[in-house]
Order: structure tokens, then C-alpha cells, then sequence
């Protein structure tokens, strides 16, 4: 079908419009040049149409998320899609995913409704030790990542822990201190040609970063936990390194909920910042608008429904809080367009979802209109009017139109052989590759990037 998104104010960072009145055309699933004629005119006249939202933290979790769901402080993935869709989204993005957890994770992708997915592999440096200290051997962990990245079928390559830690003396010959970590991953993704999602805290920010243009540092506003840190932060957006927020507003504090994923320390899936680190977090992104700061969720922890409108109002506009002592409001805030580059644009490209978070030609007909609030702040993009999937109107004046969206689970294919490492961590019995086996049978539809 061929449409027309007639008289809307567009905001898309990709072609450098910023709210100017203008008209889209649609050709089946594409975005296209100007058509003579059209099937459907929708009209958008005092609405803001932006790119569908691409959320780099969905709200899941594939090991030990049941605990949380148990206690009600996370959401079934089976309301994620839908209430995503609501807020003008079309595609989740999840991390945390283990060789030996994925099959957990492509089970609550499958289960989520309109959106589309995808999520990380992480890397545990424990498993690659005395490859990563031979540099020769760098080539070698590379092939063997891209094989398992194809096997366990996701789209991108983080790490929580980068270093390698040993409690016991025997083990001390194969220790990786952070710093020198950070220099190995950094000839890593040179080699792979990608950035790495390091899981953000503390310590890492103290840490000299190589090449921080190689590097993306996810959830941030749980390492701020003084000035310092958020200096650091700072100097390293400045540097070429990208960040997401990872923001969610702070709750009371709940019984902490611990997993064990094969890492250094176990990992406490409900830690959330506190009201400070919030605020450091929000005064970053008000320095850093358009420069390599995506806005993001706090994965399993987000209220979406609670929390969404009212961040979108704290970044949108000055803090009315009152202010601490000798500290004045921040009178700034984020643009419509600010908001564009940060949970369109910048989150597609770090996914490599070249068609998506753009609204030109050639790209994939994923569009969000929302009423245009009267002084551009942010607070009604809350609630999306209509979102437009693939071509396919999903909701129409704020009404679920679509019961049967199409959707895909992304992963990036690579032509990779077996390597001597791959064939070392199949025989360690913490890999298990036969929970490999049945991705076939799990979620899906596949589609390759």
C-alpha cells in the first residue's frame, strides 16, 4: 500500500530536520521519494512524527528474572511488547545473555507481542583468560566470538566484568587486571569492527579507557555514585565513547535478589540508584544531548507505565525539585529532537540496525506520531497516537488496531569455522553448548542482520 504522512512536524537526526513541517511517503514496508499518487493520506497536522523508538535495556531478563516477577517488581515479557508499542516503540533490545542462558532469554523474546528483538551476548573473560594474554591469539578469540555470537543467535557483544579475577594463588598467573583488560578488548573490537557494551560501574570509570571510540557504556546511572565518577563519565563521552542512561526514578529500597551467572561476584538483578545518582544522570544528559548519549531504561526494573511519563517530563524540562543546598535548578532540557537521536537514532546505530531510526528514504516504514505539545517539551510523547510497523498501522488514534503484527527476532550471522578455542570451551562443562541445540525451535520468526 502507498501512504502519505501529510503536514506532521518531523524531527529526525539522520536528515537534520527538526520539526519542520513536512510530508512522508510510504511504498509497502519502505520509506520512498515523493509519490504522485497514494492509497491512504494520514493526516498530521499539529503532531510530532519521529522514527519508532529502538530501547537498548528491555525490561527482561533470562536467568533469575522469574524471582522478580515472583515478587512483583518486574514485568511479564508478554506485557513488555504491548506496552512498549504505547510509547512508540518498535524494537527491544536485551543484554545479560550467557552461552548457557540463552535459551532463557530467546523463551521471554518469543513471548513478547508487536515489537521486534534482539539481544547481547556476554562475554566472560574468565572463559578466554590465557587467550586474551596471548596477543597472538587475539585473531583466534575474535573468530571464536563471532561463532558464538551465530550460535547463540544475538546482535551485539558486551562485558560486565572486564578483567579477570582469581581468589586462589594457583590461579594468580591468570589474572587481567582491569586496565589491562581494557587494552585487549579495545585490539578486540578493532578486530571485530564493533563497539563493546561494557556494563558501567565505578570502578571502571577510574580506569584509563583505550580508544574510547571502541566502547559503549551501558547503565550509567548506577556507577555515579559521586562526582568524581560523573566527571569521568563525562571526559569519556567527550572522548568518542557512547553511553545509554539506564534511568529508571528512584524507589524504595526492596530484599536485594541475587543470581549466580558464572562471573567474578554474583549479580544483584534489583540494585537502583539512588536519588543522587539519578540526578547525576540526568544532569550528564543535559550535557551531552546529540553526542553519543542514548536515553535507556533500567532493564528488569523498569515501570514503565510509572516511570516513563515522568522521566520524559524530567528530561523535557527544569527541575522544579527543590534543589539542594548552594545548588540551583537545572533550567535546561531536552528538545523533541534531542529525544530522537537518543532513543532512535543513536540506540539503532549502535545495533547496526542501519534501516531503522531514521525516517529517509530506504528505510523501514517503523514511524511514531504523538500530539505536539504547545512549548516542544516532552511530556506528551507518553503515549503514541499512531505507530506505524513495517508500513503496517499498528495503532490508530491511540487504539490498537493490528491484533496480528508481524515480528522478528534479529541476530547477526557470521561465516565463522571452529576454532582450537571454541573446541577448548565445549569440552569445559560450565559451557554446555548442547543448550545451544534447540534456538531453532525457540521464538522466532529469525531474521539476520
Amino acid at each position: 500500500m502507498r501512504r502519505k504522512i501529510a503536514g506532521g512536524r518531523i524531527f529526525d537526526p539522520a536528515s537534520g530536520r527538526r520539526g519542520e513541517t513536512g510530508d512522508l511517503y510510504l511504498h509497502g514496508e519502505r520509506l520512498v521519494p515523493p509519490l504522485e499518487e497514494v492509497d491512504e493520506v494520514l493526516e498530521a497536522h499539529g503532531q510530532a512524527v519521529l522514527a519508532a523508538g529502538v530501547e537498548l535495556r528491555a525490561p527482561l531478563w533470562g536467568f533469575g528474572g522469574h524471582l522478580l516477577h515472583l515478587r512483583g517488581e518486574a514485568l511479564p515479557p508478554e506485557q513488555v511488547g504491548e506496552l512498549y508499542a504505547r510509547l512508540g516503540y518498535t524494537h527491544v533490545h536485551a543484554g545479560g545473555v550467557t552461552v548457557a542462558t540463552a535459551g532463557a532469554m530467546h523463551r521471554h523474546l518469543a513471548a513478547l507481542r508487536v515489537v521486534d528483538a534482539s539481544a547481547s551476548l556476554e562475554v566472560n573473560l574468565r572463559d578466554l583468560d590465557l587467550a586474551l594474554k596471548d596477543p597472538a591469539r587475539l585473531p583466534e578469540v575474535a573468530q571464536t566470538l563471532c561463532l558464538l555470537q551465530a550460535r547463540t543467535r544475538t546482535l551485539g557483544l558486551s562485558v560486565a566484568e572486564p578483567f579477570v579475577r582469581y581468589r586462589q594463588d594457583y590461579y594468580a598467573h591468570r589474572t587481567l587486571p582491569g586496565p589491562q583488560a581494557l587494552e585487549v578488548l579495545a585490539a578486540l573490537a578493532a578486530g571485530l569492527g564493533c563497539r563493546l557494551f561494557l556494563e558501567a560501574f565505578p570502578e571502571l570509570l577510574s580506569w584509563p579507557l583505550p580508544e574510547p571510540e571502541r566502547f559503549h557504556l551501558g547503565g550509567l546511572s548506577r556507577a555515579l555514585v559521586g562526582e568524581a565518577e560523573a566527571g569521568a563519565a563525562a571526559r569519556l563521552l567527550g572522548a568518542g565513547a557512547t553511553g545509554d542512561l539506564g534511568l529508571c526514578l528512584p524507589g524504595p529500597a526492596s530484599l536485594p535478589v541475587w543470581v549466580e551467572v558464572g562471573g567474578f561476584a554474583p549479580r544483584c538483578l534489583n540494585a537502583r540508584p539512588g536519588p543522587k545518582e539519578v540526578k547525576r544522570a540526568r544532569k550528564l544528559a543535559l550535557d551531552f544531548p546529540c553526542r553519543g548519549l542514548a536515553f535507556s531504561t533500567l532493564g528488569p526494573l523498569s515501570r514503565l507505565e510509572e516511570d516513563f511519563p515522568r522521566l520524559l517530563t524530567w528530561l523535557g524540562g527544569p527541575d522544579h525539585r527543590p534543589p539542594g543546598r548552594n545548588a540551583a535548578p537545572d533550567p535546561r532540557g531536552w528538545t523533541l529532537f534531542d529525544w530522537a537521536y537518543a532513543t532512535r537514532f543513536l540506540p539503532a546505530e549502535l545495533l547496526g540496525l542501519r534501516d531503522r531510526g531514521r525516517l529517509t528514504p530506504g528505510a523501514r516504514a517503523d514511524i511514531a506520531l504523538y500530539d505536539l505539545p504547545q512549548d516542544g517539551r516532552l511530556d506528551g510523547l507518553a503515549r503514541c497516537r499512531t505507530l506505524i510497523k513495517a508500513g503496517r498501522v499498528v495503532i490508530r488514534d491511540y487504539v490498537r488496531v493490528d491484533p496480528e503484527v508481524p515480528r522478528q527476532i534479529l541476530f547477526r550471522q557470521a561465516e565463522a569455522a571452529e576454532t582450537r578455542l571454541f573446541g577448548e570451551l565445549s569440552r569445559a562443562f560450565s559451557f554446555r553448548p548442547e543448550t545451544l541445540w534447540s534456538l531453532e525451535q525457540l521464538g522466532g520468526p529469525w531474521a539476520e542482520v
